[in-house]
């Protein structure tokens, strides 16, 4: 069984959806968290500390680091989780805002926190970081086309990363959800409610439409918060340690090209 006993693990993007299962599995695996977020943590609970902090700016990213600092004075696991995945009308419709908002969100944090703790996972002995990128960084998609812009960014730094921080014992690699059925689907004018009113469908038929004709998903369903987590959780582990620069899917079929 994985066991991250006492190593200590940044999660951004922890409060809710794929961010929070993943704090969930570190932490009962083990690992102390500390996760950062524009809300808090919704719950307190033993082993994680939430950071309410604006992952989209250097200085919030230096705090979350810095607070790992002053709390455990070490560090094993970096998971760039954070992001926004805006819907869109099409490309004209997306401004310059839009896109400097993504990037800032999406990639620099990713950036600025594993710059930040490098150092830490070096004074470790090595470590594991794990960035969450996206299906759509490698199937096109017209309703996300600036977020799977970002995503893949976030594959192209894993991969360079990997090779430079492998000596150090390092190891960088990513996790690739397809469609995964996290709160933001369901919340009011999220996904599930943007495909109902594109079939004009209930949601639920919606998103069995969409998974069988769009996606294609071979396994018929849209994954869950979960299945993303216990990816992460073993590339994380020892059960992982001859794993680097890998591009993990967790698509459920989705993607099927060699």
């Amino acid at each position: 069984m994985t066991d991250l006993t006492g190593r200590v693990a940044i999660v951004t993007g922890g409060s809710s959806g794929i961010g929070l299962a993943t704090v969930e599995k570190l932490s009962s695996l083990g690992a102390y968290v500390v996760s950062g977020d524009l809300t808090p943590f919704p719950e307190q609970r033993e082993k994680v500390t939430g950071v309410v902090t604006d992952l989209s700016t250097a200085d919030g990213c230096a705090a979350l680091v810095a607070r790992v600092r002053e709390d455990h004075g070490r560090l094993d696991i970096i998971v760039n989780n954070v992001g926004v995945a805006p819907t869109r009308d099409g490309f004209e419709a997306i401004a310059d805002e839009d896109w400097s908002l993504l990037w800032n969100v999406n990639v620099m944090s990713a950036v600025r926190v594993t710059r930040a703790g490098i150092p830490m996972l070096r004074a470790s002995g090595g470590g594991s970081i794990v960035t969450i990128c996206s299906s759509t960084a490698r199937v096109p998609d017209p309703y996300w086309i600036d977020y799977a812009a970002t995503k893949a960014g976030l594959l192209a730094i894993t991969r360079g990363l990997a090779e430079e921080l492998g000596a150090d014992g390092i190891r960088v690699n990513a996790v690739s959800p397809g469609s995964i059925r996290t709160p933001l689907w369901d919340q009011p004018g999220g996904f599930s409610e943007q495909l109902a009113a594109r079939y004009g469908t209930d949601v639920e038929t919606a998103i069995g439409r969409y998974v069988r004709e769009e996606r294609r998903i071979t396994l018929g369903t849209p994954g869950s918060a979960e299945d993303v987590a216990n990816a992460v959780a073993f590339l994380v582990s020892d059960e992982a340690s001859y794993i680097t620069g890998s591009d993990f899917p967790v698509n459920g079929g989705s993607v099927k090209h060699i």
